[in-house]
């Protein structure tokens, strides 16, 4: 005997299909310290980006977060070179899409002394 509940594979791959780009025409961030001392807050501003629904911040320490506002702050534990970087991204692919700030991204270097 058949199944008769086949269901069309095509559903299901048109939910694996999820594209990390935004309509954002511009990134860009201030740093309210760009050689700060470990275990100090530094603040990040996205203010001057345009078009972005949620901020996705990766701080190059191991540490990401995604806010809803473009100020940011982090406390970068041990001294070293970090780059830090943004990526717009929107509710629906929050959690698919690193903050690789590629094409359509920016980023910093933040010296923690």
């Amino acid at each position: 005997m058949k199944n008769k509940f086949i269901l069309p594979v095509s559903i299901f791959a048109s939910l694996a299909l999820v594209s990390c780009e935004t309509d954002v025409e511009r990134y860009c961030f201030t740093v309210s310290e760009r050689a700060p001392l470990a275990g100090s807050r530094v603040t990040f501003n996205a203010a001057c980006s345009e078009g972005i629904d949620l901020y996705h911040w990766n701080f190059g320490d191991g540490m990401d977060t995604v806010t809803r506002t473009p100020n940011v702050t982090h406390v970068f534990e041990f001294p070293g070179s970090y780059v830090v970087s943004l990526h717009g991204t929107t509710p629906a692919i929050e959690s698919h899409c690193p903050p690789d700030a590629g094409a359509n991204g920016a980023r910093q270097t933040v010296d923690v002394k």
